[in-house]
């Protein structure tokens, strides 16, 4: 099964762009051929976090998560005790999980 970065970069058209958004698997690794990206001006963009401004857009999130108009529990994977940490990395490794909470 193609990845889905896989899929859109094979569906990019002439002065195309894919963003990724999120983290991958480790180890995930992907086949781009350069001649065709320069030949159809396709872009690859890389956004951390949806290039936030922590500063700002933060306190404004958790504002809008205390008024009950962002759902941030529906993101969390799971929840792991500290003593479980090892678990937690080991299941964002195999591609398990996107999102661990970490209680101590």
């Amino acid at each position: 099964m193609k990845s889905a970065f896989d899929s859109s970069y094979g569906m990019l058209g002439k002065g195309g762009s894919v963003v990724l958004v999120g983290m991958p698997a480790s180890g995930v690794m992907s086949e781009i051929d350069p001649g065709t990206m320069a030949a159809y001006s396709q872009n690859i963009l890389g956004s951390k976090m949806g290039s936030a401004r922590i500063q700002v857009d933060i306190p404004n999130l958790v504002d809008l998560y205390g008024q009950g108009r962002v759902k941030l529990d529906e993101l969390v994977t799971k929840t792991y005790p500290i003593e479980e940490i090892n678990e937690a990395i080991d299941a964002v490794k195999r591609g398990e999980a996107l999102r661990n909470v970490i209680v101590f």
